[in-house]
């Protein structure tokens, strides 16, 4: 009896060392993930600032080594990640696209030495949109409540595309397909179509039936990136108290497109990665591609530069 207690007992020692290995894997590659956002934010300051193309704000730079010593890991690393896109495909003021805005959206905090940072951040760059909802991976939802309700009420446009901060943005390439006859100018709700995709009941994605009692969805676009225009963001704003917030945020835009009568199509600029995060593979004819951040967002930049420079 004694012997066969102990092998359970080692059987359940040796899953929580397993448990316990894969959990600090894990948190080695969001370290290595970290450090490489921020590295490449600061090369290319560096560059920048030799090359003299540009002005850099000395004051913001200044603050952003500040706000390093005593906040949270994964602000500095979104904080990496939003300068660089400022200083990249979101640039103010890129003659080449003079029709692009970016905003950045962002909920509350409860810590408030992180809330203080994203004001001092919200102060330097005039870019921020700020909602009173706190942060968390499951509100997504409310995310794009808060993106849709803010550019139907304050901006004049006619696409907007959400993204996620870990993509690329090939701005030039992507509005010349919208401004492309082929491209409708009305309806369109466009990206990485998943389509009559299943509803998974485990792994990340796992929904309860009391959740969700459909095996499958509605078509929708994949949430790392899609373009919508101004008549459909103005159509799905109403529906907001009709179809309630769903953990899944691309989902919930499938949802809320398939209740206003849009549908969502496919294009193949929109992309995805072949394998996990540290893949980066240039792609031709790239408009959106996801899990581009740090070194790999520069190195496909400039690839997608000579590229566009061949046509």
């Amino acid at each position: 009896m004694l012997s066969f207690e102990k092998r359970i007992t080692d059987k359940v020692s040796n899953v929580m060392d397993d448990m316990n290995k894969q959990v600090k894997d894990e948190i080695e590659k969001q370290k290595e993930r970290i450090e490489e956002d921020i590295n490449a934010y600061f090369a290319f300051l560096e560059e920048d600032l030799r090359s003299k193309m540009t002005t850099i704000d000395i004051k913001a730079e200044q603050n952003h080594n500040n706000l390093e010593q005593y906040t949270p890991a994964i602000y500095t690393q979104n904080l990496a990640r939003r300068n660089l896109i400022r200083q990249t495909w979101g640039a103010v003021g890129n003659t080449s696209v003079p029709q692009w805005k970016t905003y950045f959206l962002l909920g509350q905090t409860r810590n408030q030495t992180l809330t203080d940072s994203l004001k001092t951040e919200k102060n330097n760059y005039g870019d921020m949109i700020r909602a009173d909802y706190y942060e968390h991976y499951w509100n997504q939802s409310l995310k794009i409540q808060m993106a849709f309700e803010w550019a139907a009420r304050y901006c004049n446009f006619s696409f907007l595309l959400k993204a996620d901060d870990d993509v690329l943005v090939n701005t030039k390439q992507l509005i010349d397909v919208l401004q492309s006859k082929s491209t409708p100018k009305k309806g369109l709700y466009m990206g990485n179509l998943h389509s009559h995709p299943y509803v998974r009941r485990d792994g990340k994605w796992s929904v309860s039936y009391e959740e969700y009692n459909q095996t499958h969805y509605p078509d929708f676009c994949s949430g790392a990136g899609f373009v919508m225009s101004y008549d459909v963001v103005e159509c799905v704003v109403p529906l907001f108290e009709v179809i309630k917030p769903y953990r899944i945020d691309d989902v919930y835009v499938g949802m809320l497109a398939k209740k206003s009568g849009t549908i969502a199509v496919d294009h193949s600029g929109f992309v995805a990665p072949y394998h996990d995060y540290r893949t980066c593979n240039f792609v031709p004819n790239t408009l959106v591609q996801h899990r581009a951040t740090g070194k790999c967002l520069m190195k496909l930049l400039k690839m997608h530069q000579i590229w566009n420079s061949k046509k």
